[in-house]
This record gives C-alpha cells, structure tokens and sequence, in this order.
C-alpha cells in the first residue's frame, strides 16, 4: 500500500501564487506520496465578493470533480457558505460547520478517493479542522507561514480556529522564528519546529527561460516584483524608484489586490497581471534585478513574519535581489542588498550586482527529510 498524504490548505493547486504547501505536495510525491490536495473552499456568494479570473479556475476544478497530475490530485469544495471574514460569514458557526453543507460532501469525497485513512493530515488553513475528528492519520502537521491575525481577511474567529488546530496536532512547524513567540496561545511549544522556506531546484534548472512576447515592447533594464500586491506590498517606494530611475523598466506580476493607481502613472511602469506559475522564469531570467518592496513600517506585524518565496525565486534565476530589511530576510545579508530609506533601495538598484546563493541547502525535498526526523 502507497503512503498517502491528505492536504488541507489555503490556495488552490493551480494558483499564480505557488506558495509552500504547494511545494511540499510536489516534494511529497518525489518521495513516493500519494497526495490529496485539498483547498479553500467556494461558495455562490463567491460571485458577489471576488469573481475574477482565479474564481472562474477554482470552479472549473470543482466542476472537473478534481484533477490529477503524476500523483497528486487537487480539488476545490463547493458549499453553500463558506467562512469569510464578513458579516455573519466570519462566525464559530459558519467556520465549525461549513463542510456539512458541500456538494458534493466534501468527506465523502475524501473517502471515494481513498483518503480517509492518511500518513499524514497537513493543514495551513484554519478551514479544516473538522478533518481531525473524521480521517484516520498516522501524524498530523500544521504549516504556519505567516501571522495570520495580520490580515484583513482573516476574523477573529478563523485565528481562534487556527489556534485550536495547533493545539490538536502532533506538529507545527513555522516558516519565520518569531512565529513560535508570536504564537502566544500555543500551549505546547516543544512541538513546534523551524522548517524554513525552500525552492524546487529541479523546475528552474529544466524551466522554459525563453523570452516572454510581453516583454517585446517593455525595454531594458527591467526591474522585477512577482507575487502578491496586497497590503503590505509597498506603492510609495516602488513609484518614488520607477519616478527617479526612468532609464529602468519596472515590471509587476501578480493580482492587483491593491490600489496600483498610483503607478499607472508612470510609462516605465508595466503591470502584467497574474501569469501562471510555469512562466515565472521565463520573466525572472530576462530581467535585471528582482525586488521586495515591503512596507514595513505601517505592516510590521506582518512583513516581520515572512519568509519570501520570491528571494529564492529570484536567486535560481541570477538576478540580483534587492529588499527591505526586516529581521527574517537579514539571514540573507550577505547575498542581497538591503534597504532601510527609499534612496537606499533606488541606489542599490542602480548598483546591485548578482550574489551567488547554493541553494542546493534550501530544496522543499530536504526540508521534508529533515522534518522526519523530528516527528
């Protein structure tokens, strides 16, 4: 019998945002895994609050029942309501007993797959803890990657959730240090374990780095952000840099989910929207620098906890990497150029050049062999 893990998570499978659950679930089957990947669930109300492109893809998942790629196969519920942090939608209630009301039910779906009984039960949403009373596992984990009291998005009564999970599961392991301090309502400390962020070498070294037709008419040399424009994404720093530095063109890629008004303004600003995760180096290595324009000063709460992906993103495809600093991305100090002014990041960009990482110490792969050994 094949081992198997039952995921439980945030993003769905085929998210533009591939972030560490989504690497674990490839690691997981390198290392011979069946896994279940489970996301989020949707709703109708859906239509109302966020029906965009990534909506329209979450329902054609469900719509499919699930697909599969090698051993992995990914799935979006579909419920009546599902937990929000909205009026009535942020509730115990809603957050306890939205599975009862999936269709198909979401446990029967689990268990037509053949995954009611699991090595392993891993969450990083506050959505699932229900599956701890009804699947059979060997050993639970919670994944935490970031505060999540930090975003507007998540109620009071999702942290509660959250928190109730990693006081049940066998196993936490967190992405920045100060997570097991900030984690105050976590009684057993001793359970929780440092498994920082990694990268999947083998998909950068065999990816198409071909050059990207929507690159045709944004001219060189071309600054890079990929990811999320959410709150904490900093537009002031980034428009005072395309302002000074006309000479260089500034390229985002990902989901406008912040007002980018501002930059619209500016002719060597070019925003591309979200692009699926298998272009990114396609972009990234016909770039000339990659920056984290993070606002830490009005989101230090947040910003203070992450990990970035995107630094080691970056690195695999030899650019240069300019930040701001903040405490967890200082372990890299010797490998990027940090900022703490904005006339320190628009210089550094001017002057940065490529810093050589091994990243061979950071795959997602060795990250699971090294969490085994603490289980």
């Amino acid at each position: 019998m094949s081992k198997k893990v039952l995921m439980a998570v945030g993003n769905y499978y085929t998210s533009p945002f591939q972030v560490g659950s989504h690497h674990y679930a490839r690691a997981f089957e390198k290392l011979g895994y069946e896994v279940l990947f489970i996301s989020n669930p949707i709703s109708p109300l859906h239509k109302i609050f966020a029906n965009n492109e990534q909506l329209k893809e979450r329902e054609r998942i469900h719509k499919t029942n699930g697909e599969k790629v090698a051993n992995i196969t990914y799935y979006v519920p579909y419920s009546l309501f599902t937990p929000q942090n909205k009026p009535l939608l942020s509730t115990k209630y809603v957050i306890k007993n939205w599975y009862k009301f999936s269709k198909p039910n979401i446990l029967n779906y689990i268990n037509e797959k053949g995954f009611k009984e699991v090595d392993i039960l891993w969450f990083d949403s506050p959505m699932f803890g229900f599956l701890l009373d009804n699947i059979i596992y060997q050993k639970s984990i919670l994944r935490l990657a970031d505060y999540s009291k930090g975003f507007s998005a998540v109620s009071i009564n999702q942290y509660n959730e959250e928190i109730e999970i990693a006081n049940r599961v066998d196993k936490i392991i967190y992405t920045a240090k100060n997570l097991k301090e900030k984690y105050r309502e976590i009684k057993d400390k001793n359970k929780m374990q440092y498994v920082p962020n990694g990268i999947d070498l083998e998909f950068f070294e065999n990816a198409d780095k071909s050059f990207p037709e929507e690159f045709k008419y944004i001219p060189e040399p071309r600054v890079i952000y990929v990811g999320a424009i959410h709150d904490w994404f900093d537009v002031d720093l980034v428009y005072y840099c395309a302002k000074n530095l006309t000479e260089y063109s500034f390229v985002i890629i990902g989901p406008e989910q912040k007002d980018l008004s501002k930059l619209k303004t500016l002719n060597n600003v070019f925003l591309l929207g979200a692009k699926p995760y298998s272009r990114l180096p396609q972009f990234l290595s016909n770039s000339h620098v990659g920056i984290i324009p993070f606002d830490v000063k009005n989101y230090r709460d947040l910003v203070e906890s992450i990990n970035p992906l995107k630094l080691f993103e970056y690195i695999a495809c030899g650019l240069p990497v300019v930040s701001i600093g903040w405490e967890v991305i200082k372990e890299f100090q010797n490998y990027i150029y940090l900022a703490t002014t904005y006339d320190e990041f628009k210089d550094s960009i001017k002057n940065s050049k490529f810093k050589k990482l091994d990243l061979n110490d950071f795959t997602w792969v060795g990250r699971l062999v090294s969490l085994w050994k603490n289980l």
